[in-house]
């Protein structure tokens, strides 16, 4: 009989234990792509110099290729070398438009380089078009970064 009650108490534990780990799968899933990858694996994130050598290797192999130009881009905005970022996710988005992290950083890059914010916002719905299911985080970071001055949805500000 105590085998049976501690069998079932077991089976209830295992059972919370798989529906808490499928919203985390769903979540991860879904909101993934705003976290800093971190595991060795996932995609190791180069910064500074590391990353800058990189793209110019890169570009001199692939001057036309997205990534390469993504990750100059990347490079140089990371130094505050906005104007020279810009020509290179411009180049990339030639090629690539659906790129979830160059538009992210070309809406970024637009909004710390103070453009008109119709322009900004244009890139954001061109990103929300293309990744819906990420649609309302994308919203709520430019809402905020912009500090209340883009509009989504009609009148709501963030």
């Amino acid at each position: 009989m105590r085998y049976l009650r501690s069998l079932k108490l077991l089976l209830v534990v295992a059972i919370v234990g798989a529906v808490l780990a499928f919203f985390e799968r769903q979540r991860t899933t879904e909101y993934g792509h705003l976290l800093d990858r971190t595991h060795a694996r996932g995609q190791p994130q180069l910064k500074g110099t590391s990353l800058r050598e990189l793209a110019q290797v890169l570009l001199e192999l692939y001057p036309e290729g997205a990534e390469a130009n993504l990750l100059m881009g990347t490079a140089l905005a990371d130094e505050g070398r906005l104007e020279e970022a810009r020509a290179h996710l411009e180049k990339a988005m030639e090629v690539d438009r659906r790129n979830l992290q160059l538009l992210f950083l070309y809406a970024r890059l637009l909004l710390d380089m103070g453009e008109d914010m119709e322009k900004v916002q244009a890139v954001v719905e061109e990103l929300n078009r293309y990744f819906p299911r990420s649609r309302e985080k994308v919203e709520q970071y430019f809402g905020e970064a912009s500090k209340g001055k883009m509009r989504f949805g009609g009148d709501d500000l963030y």
